[in-house]
């Protein structure tokens, strides 16, 4: 009987204990189903938020977007307002330098033009330098030609002046001395003639060969005269050749 009391308990140990687990079971599948029903609730109300946050950003987004647009719409105008200023200022750069280089270019063809027109002038005195150097130094040729042919005058004249100043001063003693022999060759001829016929003591011997001498020489004297006074016609010659 103790037995079969203590079954009964155990079954009803199992029964209250698969009681409790069943109970457990279900507090487990209704604290599940109560979390995902909660879940479930916050992820449709997290949804909505979510969904109000994103058109939120969407029109802040948009509001940027054309915001953005805008910018780029202005930041381009005013670059292409800053590039058309920039060329139209580069533009009047270019231009005033090119007028700048203009004025520049004509001032510097105008010195240039200045340069050519005194080099032109330079080249004619030049010229003209070198021709009166080139007259004057014919003249000088010709100076210095005439200059010495006077030295050489001078000196053939001197020259001239002194052979005719000898010749004539020889030729006057020879004609001194052709005077002289011819009395002495008389006198001379007489001693020998007397001397030869013996008719007279006072005759010497060697009277003949004086006279023979005197003679001799009187020859010599006349050739040498001939012949000084054709020196002094070839010197009168040459004076008048020369000029003088």
């Amino acid at each position: 009987m103790n037995q079969q009391t203590d079954n009964q308990d155990d079954e009803n140990v199992v029964v209250i204990e698969e009681r409790d687990n069943k109970t457990l079971l279900y507090i487990v599948i209704a604290g599940v189903l109560g979390l995902a029903l909660g879940g479930l609730l916050g992820s449709t109300l997290t949804a909505q938020k979510w969904q109000s946050t994103y058109l939120t950003l969407e029109e802040q987004y948009q509001s940027l977007v054309k915001d953005k647009q805008q910018l780029v719409a202005k930041v381009e105008q005013k670059v292409a307002q800053v590039d058309n200023e920039v060329e139209q200022k580069l533009q009047q750069a270019i231009i005033d330098q090119q007028q700048k280089h203009k004025v520049e270019v004509d001032n510097l063809q105008q010195q240039l033009t200045e340069l050519e027109k005194e080099n032109l002038s330079l080249d004619e005195q030049v010229n003209q330098q070198k021709q009166q150097l080139t007259s004057v130094n014919s003249q000088n040729t010709r100076l210095n030609r005439q200059a010495d042919m006077q030295v050489t005058l001078l000196e053939r004249s001197r020259e001239l002046f002194q052979q005719e100043l000898k010749v004539k001063q020889e030729l006057e003693a020879l004609e001194q001395e052709r005077e002289s022999l011819a009395p002495k060759i008389i006198q001379l001829k007489k001693e020998c003639d007397l001397f030869l016929e013996g008719t007279s003591w006072d005759a010497k011997s060697d009277a003949c060969d004086k006279q023979d001498e005197a003679s001799s020489r009187l020859s010599q004297v006349e050739q040498m005269i001939r012949v000084h006074q054709l020196d002094l016609k070839q010197i009168d010659a040459l004076s008048e050749e020369l000029g003088l």
